[in-house]
């Protein structure tokens, strides 16, 4: 029973976190959609780094994560880093 308890728990939090993901997407689109209103880009760019964390902290799980794992996710978001770093500046120069 002690296994059905535990799945149980996991399957509780990825609903929570599905239900908060679900509702900063809402709470960002309901403010880019109301003219006049002022910082949309800050905005929308707590709500991504919310997003951002809430993946990563509970999808991901990377408190609970290896030192291996860890390194390979940051040397992920290093890569996708550079991939827009790059983009941008074939964008900017042309």
């Amino acid at each position: 029973m002690a296994g059905t308890s535990e799945q149980r728990t996991i399957v509780l939090g990825a609903i929570g976190i599905w239900a908060a993901l679900f509702l900063l997407g809402a709470s960002s689109l309901a403010y880019a959609l109301i003219p006049g209103l002022p910082l949309k880009l800050p905005a929308a760019l707590v709500v991504v780094v919310l997003q951002a964390a809430l993946v990563l902290g509970g999808f991901m799980r990377l408190g609970k994560a290896s030192a291996l794992v860890r390194t390979t996710a940051l040397i992920g978001i290093v890569w996708l880093s550079f991939l827009f770093m790059m983009s941008f500046a074939d964008l900017w120069t042309r």
